[in-house]
């Protein structure tokens, strides 16, 4: 079905009357009439029940009437966005992203965006994972980067993979972490999940927490003291001052994934393709 058959649907669907719609669609009736079977064959439904007074849709007639609007406002913005798109882009671009890629990773970024769209302004907000996924759900940002996919069914981009490692001022066997104090990170839902799964593999007692943190330099200021190990991503530059080993599950390294989650279509593409497209080289 094109463009046209979506508009005589939705015509029919208000109007509930053939010649109404014609007139409305500047066509004659039995040219609409003709479409509307046309359409009924290529679907093998029926649009209307036969028989009784007026026009009345089939349950197959009303649900097509009613995904007309859909498809027809997805034409919409795909017009406004394809239009957009031929002329220099400028407006606000609001981002949500991880503490530590907002901190690490994204200024390069942002940088090469500015250089090559000088017209975007980015409005940036930063936190846990589930709290900027939540606000993309929300529309409050246009996109969100963070550290799982969460099953987002639009727009998507794998944008970085980092190695986990036990880190610590002096090297340590792996087998002895139960017993050594921890200095415990504040990684998020997703990936508190992961680590504690590779935990639960490995060791029959939970860890020695002796510190909780949620900056990743407070970490590393306490694990270079010798106050305790770590967990951690290889998000920053590690200090060579500290021993790492690699954690594995399941024969694979762990690994701390980064997405770039956003919406295909709508007003605000304009300023969210241009973004996207940075990473298109990772």
């Amino acid at each position: 079905m094109n463009e046209k058959d979506w508009l005589i649907i939705r015509a029919v669907w208000q109007y509930r009357n053939i010649t109404r719609a014609a007139e409305q669609l500047f066509t004659s009736q039995p040219a609409l009439s003709y479409r509307l079977k046309q359409i009924e064959r290529k679907l093998s439904i029926r649009l209307f029940e036969q028989g009784g007074r007026g026009l009345t849709f089939t349950a197959q007639g009303r649900y097509l009437a009613q995904h007309a609007e859909i498809v027809l406002e997805q034409h919409r913005q795909l017009k406004t966005t394809l239009q957009s798109l031929t002329s220099p882009q400028q407006g606000e671009l609001r981002i949500g992203a991880t503490s530590n890629y907002a901190a690490y990773r994204l200024p390069d970024r942002l940088t090469d965006l500015n250089r090559r769209h000088p017209g975007i302004d980015v409005n940036l907000i930063s936190g846990l994972s589930e709290e900027m996924f939540s606000s993309l759900q929300r529309h409050e940002v246009h996109l969100a980067i963070v550290k799982d996919d969460y099953g987002w069914k639009e727009g998507k981009k794998l944008i970085d993979e980092d190695d986990y490692y036990v880190i610590s001022r002096q090297p340590v066997e792996l087998a002895r972490l139960p017993q050594l104090p921890q200095i415990n990170l504040n990684h998020g839902g997703h990936i508190t999940e992961l680590i504690e799964r590779w935990w639960n593999a490995n060791y029959a007692t939970a860890p020695r927490v002796a510190m909780r943190v949620d900056k990743l330099e407070v970490c590393l200021a306490m694990v270079e003291k010798g106050l305790g190990y770590a967990i951690v991503s290889s998000y920053q530059p590690l200090p060579a001052s500290l021993a790492r080993t690699p954690i594995v599950f399941n024969g694979a390294a762990v690994k701390s994934r980064t997405w770039l989650l956003y919406r295909h279509t709508g007003v605000d593409a304009a300023v969210t393709l241009p973004f996207v497209d940075l990473f298109d080289a990772v």
